[in-house]
């Protein structure tokens, strides 16, 4: 039986020799909070999410993750994600208490969208579908070509970056799991920086996607006029196939 095993130097030359170096180095040297105590497992989560993102995690797995589909790296697949996200919260000044565990290990719960980076890549590849009060956003890339998802500031990572076509900006925050008064505190904070640094006279909105808004976070909103709520929906479908 094939093993589960995830070798990062494999992952990062195989990024390499995909035209993918640029992004390789970055997680290479990415920053590691100190309480993340396996800074590897979150440097491969990123890589996970990386070739996952651009579509060639098959192929990697075929060459060198032979154990990816087995119910072993189903489980490290997991992990190692969830290492990369919590290594995100935590440079972004959450106090998630939240241990991953061994990376071998089972996750300890279910995510409701296979984590949040998938949620946020689905988002940006659907951006022209997405209309907030009718107005169309596009992903914002800056002076330096740095794209709009993930995007770093000196207070965090922003979940997404975009504009629209007067070049308002539209600063989005993900909660997968994080209470409704982080969320809004961590986009406070990043409506803030756009708009001392970015968006000089243009407006700044702040959108939170969640599976559920609940009322704690609705009631905060009535008095924020600049913060859209939205939710999203899995839609799954099952239909026949016939034989060949």
């Amino acid at each position: 039986m094939p093993t589960p095993g995830f070798q990062i130097q494999a992952a990062y030359q195989f990024a390499i020799a995909n035209g993918l170096q640029q992004q390789a180095e970055s997680i290479r040297n990415m920053p590691i909070h100190p309480s993340i105590v396996r800074p590897a497992a979150a440097r491969k989560g990123r890589l996970v999410e990386l070739f996952e993102h651009t579509g060639i995690i098959e192929q990697f797995a075929a060459d060198h993750w032979p154990g990816r589909r087995t119910p072993a790296g189903d489980k490290l697949r997991a992990r190692l994600l969830r290492y990369a996200r919590l290594n995100r919260e935590r440079l972004d000044g959450a106090e998630v208490y939240e241990d991953p565990g061994e990376e071998g290990g089972a996750p300890d719960e279910p995510t409701l969208f296979a984590l949040e980076a998938h949620l946020r890549d689905f988002i940006a590849r659907n951006l022209g579908k997405l209309a907030i009060d009718g107005v169309r956003l596009r992903l914002f890339r800056d002076e330096n070509g740095r794209s709009g998802v993930e995007y770093r500031t000196d207070v965090g990572l922003i979940d997404i970056l975009t504009i629209d076509e007067d070049g308002n900006f539209f600063v989005f925050e993900l909660k997968v799991d994080r209470g409704p008064d982080r969320a809004l505190g961590q986009l406070a904070r990043y409506m803030g920086w756009v708009k001392r640094h970015l968006a000089a006279n243009k407006d700044v909105t702040g959108v939170i996607v969640a599976n559920a808004i609940d009322q704690k976070l609705r009631y905060a909103a009535t008095v924020l006029p600049q913060v859209v709520l939205l939710e999203y929906e899995l839609d799954f479908r099952i239909r026949g196939v016939d034989a060949p």
